[in-house]
């Protein structure tokens, strides 16, 4: 169990400096629209759905990989906290004016609910299409359609 923990924390370590790396590489001070966060969000939902997926279509898959790759190192590599940070500066008052200020250009209502919306969605589905897609090349779509036609 304290190595499975040491192995989450390890990866998580580097999920965190990843994503800091593709911030650094792109930053969003500047943007109007969080480009960055979303698209370090849409693609590690995409992985998760990969890992995941892969994970179900083959059940000796070891008892550490999901925690340490899932848990760990694409937890700490999406950022939906970003994604609340974003939105705020565009909620009316004064609360958040200063925020606004520091981190992107003046974003409008629409935006940003535009910006939640695709997040929302935009993680969800490509999370799916991970899981859909690794089922597919480790063939547990194969064996489900093989299982209907042979049950019909």
């Amino acid at each position: 169990m304290v190595v499975l923990i040491a192995l989450v924390a390890l990866a998580g370590a580097c999920g965190a400096l990843l994503r800091l790396f593709i911030g650094e590489l792109i930053p969003e001070q500047g943007m109007k629209f969080p480009w960055t966060t979303l698209a370090v969000n849409l693609s590690g939902s995409g992985l998760l759905g990969l890992l995941l997926g892969a994970a179900n279509a083959r059940p000796k898959t070891p008892d550490w990989v999901v925690p340490t790759f899932g848990t760990g190192l694409l937890a700490s590599y999406t950022t939906f906290s970003a994604v609340i940070l974003a939105v705020m500066p565009s909620i009316p008052g004064e609360a958040y004016d200063e925020l606004a200020a520091v981190t992107y250009v003046s974003p409008g209502a629409m935006e940003m609910l535009t910006y939640l919306f695709l997040s929302i969605l935009g993680c969800t589905g490509a999370a799916a299409a991970g899981m859909t897609i690794s089922r597919a090349l480790f063939g547990q779509l194969g064996a489900e359609s093989a299982d209907l036609r042979s049950s019909s």
